[in-house]
C-alpha cells in the first residue's frame, strides 16, 4: 500500500483489497499513518488516512520491495513471465514471473557468506540450487522459458514440479527472493510463512539462509507461525556475534475491543528472550507437559 501510494500520490487503492479504509479495523476510532524511514534518518515517506502520500523530500528514493505472499504459487506446469522488458527483473507476489526473474540474475555474484558450501559457484543460480538442496537432497533445478507463449517451467531432476513434493515449489520463489534480493540495492524483502509445506530441518535450514541476508545487511520482514523458523533465528543470535542487534521481534494478538496489541520481546546475544508472552511459540512445551 506504501509503495502504492508513493508513486500513485493519492486515492491509493490495493489490488483485491481496495482503500486504507477498507483495511483499517473497524473498531479503531483514531486515524492512522504508516510511514518508512529512510536510512535511520529524519526522511519519511509517510501514508495517512485520507490516502493520501506525504514526502517531505522528493529525493527520497524509495526502496526496491520484494513481496512474496503465503498465496505464492506451488506445483504447477507452467508459470507466467511479464512480457513487459520493464519489468522482465521484477517478481509478483504470488511468485509471477519467477522464472524470468532467476534467468535475469543468475549470473550476479552473491555475498560469500551466503554461499552454500555444496555450490558449484558463487552466483545466484549455482545457489539457488545449492540451497534447494536443504529441502530435498540431491535435486538438480532447471527451468525452462517459452516467450511466444509468455509461460516458463521449472524441472526438478528433469520432472515437473507438479511430481515431486510441494516443498520444492512453496520455497524455490522464497530462495530466490532471497539471494537475488541480497545483490539488489535498496531492496526491502518481505516474506510470509517461509515454513509452507516444509519439514522442520527445511524450516531451519530456510531460516538460516534469512539470518545470513539479514546479518549481510539486508532488510527482511517475516511473517511465521513456526517455532522452528523462530529456534533457527535464535541459534543464529548466538553463533553470529552481533546478529541479535539486527533482530527485531513483534507478537501481535487481540485484545477484549479487537484492536491488536503488540509485544516486542527482546533477544539476547544467547538467543533468549526478555520476555515470554502467552502463546508465543510455546505449544512444544505445553504439550510436552502433557505427555511426562
Amino acid at each position: 500500500m506504501l509503495e502504492k501510494a508513493y508513486y500513485e500520490k493519492d486515492n491509493v487503492l490495493l489490488e483485491n483489497h481496495g482503500s486504507m479504509r477498507d483495511l483499517k479495523n473497524p473498531y479503531q476510532e483514531e486515524n492512522i499513518k504508516f510511514d518508512i524511514r529512510i536510512d535511520d534518518t529524519e526522511n519519511t515517506i509517510e501514508f495517512c488516512d485520507d490516502d493520501k502520500c506525504l514526502i517531505p523530500n522528493d529525493k527520497l528514493i524509495f526502496p526496491e520491495i520484494i513481496y512474496i505472499s503465503a498465496n505464492r504459487f506451488g506445483p504447477s506446469i507452467n508459470l507466467p513471465i511479464y512480457n513487459n522488458s520493464v519489468r522482465k527483473n521484477k517478481i509478483g507476489k504470488n511468485g509471477e514471473n519467477l522464472i524470468q526473474f532467476i534467468d535475469f540474475y543468475k549470473d550476479e555474484i552473491i555475498d560469500n557468506s551466503l554461499i552454500r558450501y555444496e555450490s558449484e559457484g558463487n552466483t545466484v543460480l549455482f545457489n539457488i540450487r545449492a540451497w534447494l538442496n536443504i529441502i530435498s537432497p540431491n535435486i538438480k533445478f532447471n527451468y525452462n522459458i517459452d516467450k511466444k507463449s509468455d509461460t516458463s517451467y521449472a524441472l526438478f531432476n528433469g520432472y515437473r514440479s507438479t511430481n515431486v513434493g510441494f516443498g520444492l515449489s512453496y520455497s524455490l520463489s522464497v530462495i530466490a527472493t532471497l539471494l537475488i534480493g541480497s545483490v539488489i540495492k535498496n531492496s526491502l524483502i518481505i516474506i510470509e510463512n517461509p515454513e509452507a509445506h516444509l519439514h522442520p530441518r527445511g524450516q531451519v535450514e530456510l531460516a538460516k539462509l534469512m539470518s545470513l541476508c539479514a546479518n549481510n545487511g539486508n532488510q527482511i520482514i517475516v511473517e511465521t507461525h513456526s517455532d522452528h523458523i523462530f529456534d533457527s533465528v535464535r541459534i543464529a543470535c548466538k553463533e553470529m556475534e552481533g546478529f541479535n542487534e539486527k533482530v527485531k521481534l513483534h507478537w501481535l494478538e487481540l485484545n477484549e475491543k479487537n484492536n491488536s496489541t503488540i509485544i516486542s520481546p527482546i533477544i539476547s546475544k544467547k538467543g533468549r528472550i526478555d520476555e515470554w508472552p502467552q502463546g508465543f511459540f510455546d505449544q512444544f512445551e505445553i504439550n510436552s507437559s502433557k505427555l511426562i
